[in-house]
């Protein structure tokens, strides 16, 4: 029988590790599957400029904003840039766009925290034109705030004496730092003069630290810069998802061994060593005469086989034959997540198609 895949299901179902893993009665495989993104970006949009667009109108204007949010200019640059650069890295991982940075920092909004107007179209379609890119996304604005808590409590301390070593109770300082950022993008689509998505994107995080004095809890705390850099970063990798199709972990279990039928241990057998092809055919020759519960976890594993060459349609016919046939309620559950991984990869199939101008 052949198993042989399509080179469009290759690009779109990339299995980069199989690792089997026993876990009490079953075993998992772990599969490496492209999903599509929540926003489908046109088909003739294959290379985005990215642009700053968080360069303050007037040297007065920044001052004032930095005196209301607390702010350092040099700050909130590093932490645009952050974002940025991992906007890129993120959306770079994705085999859907090519990614070009533009050197121009564009002015925006009066304040981080609002968006300013659209870009004009003739400043998108000469950013577009300059970079040879079909699309222009920006970083429009950018906010960051870092709030310092602290309190007393006891906290532990290592203690030497001679050559023993332990860990004693003492009173000390413990501060939380929280980190908030707001970023906000635009996707445009010079040829259809439509912006095709804009969102703003939030982030926080938390970090601790702990010292016998608040001095030395303080100064072991991350910094309002390094915070706002890292969270900057979260923001960046976070919108890249949005409008690419990631790489993604599947976890799916499967049946190890069967108490009457030891066709199931042996199919597994070949699977753990990466040979699927001949386990679906070991697991098939034992379906004849099988008992209900064998013949269910027969069924079931080569639905799990053909998932992992990446045949969702033979997967679920399968899964469904390991419930109609032999009564297997897992194999009904099963049939329903194919059905969804199916409507995952019409989306996906659609999210990478090129269009005409690009092929």
């Amino acid at each position: 029988m052949n198993f042989c895949l399509s080179s469009k299901n290759t690009l779109n179902v990339l299995f980069a590790a199989i690792l089997l893993i026993a876990s009490g009665c079953s075993k998992n495989v772990t599969m490496t599957r492209l999903v599509p993104a929540p926003v489908t970006v046109p088909s003739h949009v294959q290379k985005i400029v990215l642009v700053d667009r968080t360069k303050p109108q007037s040297e007065g204007l920044a001052i004032i904003e930095g005196i209301i949010t607390g702010e350092l200019p040099f700050e909130v640059r590093n932490a645009v840039q952050a974002t940025l650069s991992s906007l890129q890295m993120s959306l770079n991982s994705s085999p859907r766009f090519e990614i070009v940075r533009a050197t121009e920092r564009l002015p925006g909004g009066i304040f981080g925290q609002m968006f300013p107007n659209p870009l004009d179209w003739y400043t998108v379609e000469q950013l577009a034109n300059r970079y040879d890119a079909d699309a222009v996304l920006t970083l429009e604005n950018f906010s960051s705030d870092f709030v310092v808590t602290d309190q007393q409590r006891l906290i532990k301390k290592t203690v030497t004496e001679g050559k023993t070593t332990r860990q004693v109770e003492v009173q000390g300082w413990y501060v939380e730092g929280v980190a908030n950022v707001s970023a906000g993008f635009r996707l445009y689509d010079p040829k259809d003069r439509n912006i095709v998505d804009q969102q703003r994107f939030e982030k926080k995080n938390l970090w601790s630290a702990e010292g016998e004095t608040k001095a030395q809890a303080l100064a072991l705390l991350i910094s309002k810069a390094d915070a706002a850099r890292a969270v900057g970063e979260m923001a960046g990798a976070g919108y890249a998802t949005k409008i690419a199709p990631m790489y993604a972990e599947i976890n799916r279990g499967f049946f190890p061994k069967s108490k009457t039928n030891p066709a199931v241990a042996q199919g597994v057998r070949l699977a753990e060593v990466d040979q699927w092809e001949q386990a679906i055919e070991t697991w098939k020759a034992a379906l004849p005469g099988a008992d209900e519960e064998s013949g269910g976890m027969l069924a079931y594993n080569i639905g799990v086989g053909y998932e992992v060459l990446g045949s969702l349609d033979l997967a679920k016919e399968w899964a469904g034959r390991a419930y109609t046939d032999f009564g297997l309620k897992k194999g009904r559950t099963y049939t329903r997540t194919l059905n969804g991984l199916l409507q995952q990869q019409a989306l996906l199939d659609q999210q990478m198609e090129r269009g005409p101008d690009n092929q």
